[in-house]
């Protein structure tokens, strides 16, 4: 049996979606403005009333935290979380 290979990305949570009137280029924009994560290291945005998950790559994922907690989407500050691995 062979073990499935790590997944390259992981996944954020930020509890803000719709209802806030984020889009995924506001989420885009603040993970990969100054100082920022490259726009290829973002993945799947999905959004939906109240939060929103985003595909980022593994080695990014220190760096696209610090981004969302310290950065501001639509002129707040949004939580943001790293959800745990679902194994395949």
């Amino acid at each position: 049996k062979t073990h499935a290979p790590q997944p390259l990305m992981a996944t954020l949570q930020i509890d803000g979606g719709k209802r806030q009137k984020l889009r995924p280029g506001d989420i885009l924009g603040a993970l990969t403005g100054k100082q920022g994560i490259a726009g290829d290291q973002v993945g799947k945005i999905q959004i939906a009333d109240n939060w929103a998950f985003v595909a980022i790559n593994r080695d990014a994922v220190e760096a696209a935290l610090q981004k969302l907690r310290d950065g501001k989407l639509k002129g707040r500050t949004f939580r943001a979380r790293r959800l745990p691995d679902i194994p395949e």
